[in-house]
């Protein structure tokens, strides 16, 4: 399903999260001039800004934080599930908002990212691309939120999402490293850490952005399909990939992968000896998932591959395409409309070289 169903939920015990929404390298997060963008549906020059939630649920106002709140309803209405009158709703916000816990990681968070300056210029460039090719794209909001307690695979599968109309993502798992004392995030295994970090907060909202909103609805996601072939679910993670290279060309590319420097390396050592796996084992065109799951879930390694980072078949997808598209010279947009992956395999003359 191309479109998430999204609420906030916040516990009454714990409270929250999720709800409806569920750089740059440390050296590149210096002000390079503020971006800005022409909207397509009225011609004005805009600036895509962060609109930080969690400054307006943890800020210097919670003694009055109702009329607060429903003073800055309307510009954050896609975060709240109903309304302000609703008691029991109000009540359990309230008492998230007033949690030491997050009253304390919001204070990290605020030290961790004092500004998001840098993130918008990122993403304003990259919707200045995205529109060239897809220039009936509808302009989103943009807001940064705290998703709190939850277990962790849940909070780190909506640590974005991705609409038509806005994107949200939760910066307190991108300042994981900050909090890990608080007991609400002390939880997280440390291969998962490893990719929570602020390189990673604009390729991860634009991959999703691409699949959810930018992908036409006629054009099946892969990974939901058990007819799908290893072939078809990595090469559709290697169109976004590639595609993401295209609009965020100032991100080194293990940004795109969420891999390290020296998991980057091993990939780009071992591309041989991956392809040759995949093949001598016929994994390729396999649709039996069990035998090639390994190579695209997310995991602290490749099972029975020493030394090696998850989701190898992501960066052998992003081989092919980036092959396919320096032999066939297509576009961004002729790219992500290129339904088949086996045409996309053949027309790529795809084979690696032993290094």
């Amino acid at each position: 399903m191309k479109k998430l169903l999204i609420l906030i939920t916040i516990s009454f015990a714990f409270i929250i999260s999720i709800f409806l929404f569920s750089i740059l390298f440390t050296s590149c997060k210096k002000e390079r001039g503020k971006k800005t963008i022409i909207e397509p549906a009225t011609g004005k020059e805009i600036r895509m800004e962060i609109n930080r939630f969690e400054d307006i649920l943890f800020g210097s106002n919670q003694q009055n934080l109702k009329t607060h709140l429903q003073a800055n309803y309307e510009n954050y209405k896609p975060l709240f599930n109903t309304t302000l009158d609703n008691v029991e709703y109000f009540a359990m916000i309230e008492q998230f908002a007033t949690d030491p816990n997050m009253i304390e990681a919001y204070k990290q968070v605020k030290k961790r990212y004092p500004n998001l300056d840098w993130l918008s210029n990122d993403i304003t460039k990259a919707f200045s691309i995205l529109l060239k090719e897809f220039p009936e794209t509808k302009i989103p909001k943009i807001y940064s939120l705290m998703l709190g307690p939850a277990e962790f695979s849940y909070s780190y599968s909506q640590r974005v999402i991705a609409q038509k109309d806005f994107m949200t993502f939760a910066i307190d798992l991108y300042s994981i490293n900050s909090l890990q004392d608080n007991k609400y995030y002390n939880h997280f295994p440390k291969y998962i850490i490893q990719m929570l970090d602020s390189t990673y907060i604009a390729p991860d909202m634009l991959n999703l952005y691409l699949q959810n909103v930018i992908t036409p609805t006629d054009i099946p996601i892969m990974q939901q399909s058990l007819e799908a072939t290893l072939c078809d679910i990595i090469i559709e993670r290697g169109k976004y990939i590639y595609v993401l290279t295209k609009i965020l060309p100032d991100y080194s590319l293990n940004s795109f992968f969420r891999y390290n420097e020296a998991q980057m390396k091993w990939v780009e050592d071992n591309e041989y000896n991956i392809w040759g796996l995949i093949v001598q084992n016929g994994l390729l065109y396999s649709k039996d998932r069990p035998k090639y799951m390994h190579l695209i879930n997310e995991a602290p390694t490749t099972k029975g591959i020493n030394n090696s980072p998850s989701r190898l078949g992501d960066y052998i997808g992003y081989r092919i395409v980036e092959k396919y598209m320096k032999e066939n010279r297509k576009t961004i947009k002729e790219l992500i409309l290129t339904k088949d992956s086996k045409e996309i395999m053949n027309k790529s003359a795809y084979k690696p070289k032993r290094s």
